[in-house]
């Protein structure tokens, strides 16, 4: 699995706990860092709730913890942190609709970072498989395939098997799963949901029909803009699931997630940057702005170049120009 940080916002309650050991058996799998982080507005004991959190991971075999106090508005100093530490996955208690919550819903929502909002207040058992099944909703879209990768390595680190979602005409979805299965699947046992309907409703039909444990969907349209899924329905399941969800960031990447000749879109202080690892691990990090007329430039897996969306322009992994319009480079960061 590619995260190699996990940041567990934790307020003490019982779903908390149920969420902390879910962290704590993900950090494990993959022998990843977990952040244990107590964040509050109000005076609390933090340090008390942060070291029984920290004493939980351990106790579930997590070898690196590290423990974070932190005042101030708790969603804010949780995004604060998980940019800080550039964190992969952020991980917190999240109820149903109204119940999910002001913390999870604002991290669900605003975070850069991958959420995995966990259900239920009863710690997860650890002499078992964390997940038995992962449910992977798409559409085919580039941001949906960004979300497809990250539910296929969580289910490869897990040794469980997938099923793929997809609501639409049924000989689009043939092709769509299909190519989403060749390209992300590998060895992990996939079969597959053609559905019709509202979206958000089949892709919980779904899940519950073939009884998966966590639900994976793409962060784009969270905060209303048109895109995965028509926008709203990544919200509608997220508040809706009685599973866990996973809501995979699908525009930015985490530099640590980068592996050698790889690239991806990172965000700092705001500003988009286009980074590229090359053979030797020297991270190159340019202004992901297209020098024709300034569009976001995405990373191209297949072809190992940064393209622009809106007017073809290619550009190599260090920035160099491939293909027109755009004349100039991509400047260095």
């Amino acid at each position: 699995m590619a995260y190699k940080r996990i940041l567990f916002g934790t307020d003490g309650s019982a779903p908390a706990q149920a969420a902390g050991s879910v962290a704590a058996a993900l950090a494990k799998a993959s022998g990843a860092q977990l952040i244990v982080a107590c964040a509050f507005d109000t005076p609390t004991d933090a340090d008390r709730i942060v070291a029984a959190a920290v004493e939980q991971a351990k106790a579930a075999g997590v070898r690196k913890v590290k423990a974070e106090v932190r005042a101030g508005v708790p969603a804010d100093a949780l995004i604060a942190l998980a940019d800080e530490h550039d964190v992969g996955l952020v991980v917190i208690a999240g109820g149903r609709g109204k119940q999910l919550g002001q913390v999870a819903h604002r991290l669900a929502v605003r975070s850069p970072r991958d959420v995995l909002l966990v259900r239920g207040s009863e710690p997860r058992a650890t002499d078992g498989p964390l997940y038995r099944r992962v449910a992977i909703a798409t559409d085919g879209s580039a941001t949906a395939d960004r979300a497809a990768r990250k539910g296929y390595e969580l289910a490869e680190s897990l040794e469980a098997p997938v099923t793929i979602v997809f609501v639409g005409h049924p000989k689009t979805g043939e092709l769509i799963t299909q190519d989403t299965i060749a390209t992300y699947a590998g060895d992990v046992p996939t079969d597959v949901q053609l559905r019709e309907g509202a979206p958000a409703a089949q892709i919980l039909a779904a899940a519950d029909e073939v009884h998966a444990d966590v639900l994976v969907v793409g962060n784009k349209g969270m905060a209303g803009a048109k895109g995965f899924l028509l926008g709203s329905v990544p919200q509608e399941v997220a508040e809706g699931s009685t599973r866990d969800v996973l809501i995979a960031r699908t525009v930015t990447q985490v530099v640590s997630e980068l592996s050698r000749g790889q690239g991806g879109i990172v965000e700092r202080a705001g500003e988009k940057l286009a980074v590229y690892v090359d053979d030797a691990g020297a991270l190159h990090a340019m202004s992901a702005r297209c020098t024709h007329l300034g569009c976001t430039v995405a990373w191209n897996e297949g072809a190992s170049t940064f393209d622009c969306p809106c007017h073809g322009s290619r550009y190599g992994p260090t920035g160099e120009v491939v293909n027109g319009p755009a004349a100039r480079p991509l400047p260095p960061a």
